[in-house]
């Protein structure tokens, strides 16, 4: 299908689009660094229990300290960490020393694509689910803050993908038109349908496993490209 339009911006999700960690890895330094030591299949197993337990949309309002605060806690209950002072007191320092311990990577295909990106004066933007402080942190680490001009987080509007909203902050910063941007990312719910909701070109970025056969998918980063050239005229 060619969508034969004008695109003026191109819009990235951050983590596993552009960016990965390994949170289970940090989560045990720190723990290690404050003299508890739990294996990493123990904080796997705790951070998948957990995942289903907190209820990210519910919290969404707190500060960041807060939310990840609090997101810790569930993490340290399902590792048998549950005095409340104790817990707390540790799930704090966690948040506050998160960015110390966590080594961020960026993919290999991303700085030349983006390059390639601004070479073709499109404007790029990060709408994520996470908060604007992540971003602001997470950039630099990799060396990535220059691309962007637009950065939208969960507390920049109040709300989180797949909620239109998101994608409506970005595209009023930037000046363009929902029909005029491309938004890639690699959750086929929050970014691909959210962005197609909200009226984007969707891109599914999909680099391990089977493509969704109902969405326009992309292995490589600089695929984007391609995709570009098929939707414009």
């Amino acid at each position: 299908m060619c969508w034969h339009l004008t695109i003026k911006a191109v819009l990235f999700d951050l983590g596993n689009t552009l960016v990965y960690m390994h949170p289970e890895k940090t989560f045990q330094k720190i723990l290690k660094a404050h003299g508890i030591v739990k294996s990493l299949k123990e904080i796997k197993q705790a951070m998948i229990k957990g995942n289903k337990e907190f209820d990210i949309d519910e919290h969404s309002h707190l500060s960041a300290h807060e939310f990840y605060t609090r997101w810790n806690m569930v993490e340290l209950k399902n590792l048998g960490i549950t005095e409340p002072s104790e817990a707390r007191k540790l799930a704090e320092d966690i948040d506050f020393q998160w960015f110390e311990f966590a080594k961020i990577y960026v993919y290999p295909d991303v700085k030349e694509t983006l390059q390639r990106l601004r070479q073709m004066r499109l404007k790029l933007g990060i709408i994520t689910g996470g908060y604007e402080e992540d971003i602001e942190k997470i950039l630099p680490k990799v060396s990535l803050e220059r691309f962007f001009t637009v950065r939208v987080g969960v507390n920049t509007t109040g709300k989180r993908k797949p909620h239109p909203e998101a994608f409506k902050c970005a595209l009023k910063r930037l000046s363009v038109k929902p029909q005029e941007a491309v938004f890639v990312g690699d959750n086929l719910e929050a970014d691909y349908v959210g962005a197609e909701k909200a009226g984007l070109v969707p891109v599914l970025i999909k680099r391990e496993g089977s493509p969704a056969s109902s969405a326009r998918c992309i292995r490589r980063l600089d695929e984007i490209l391609q995709v570009l050239e098929e939707v414009s005229p």
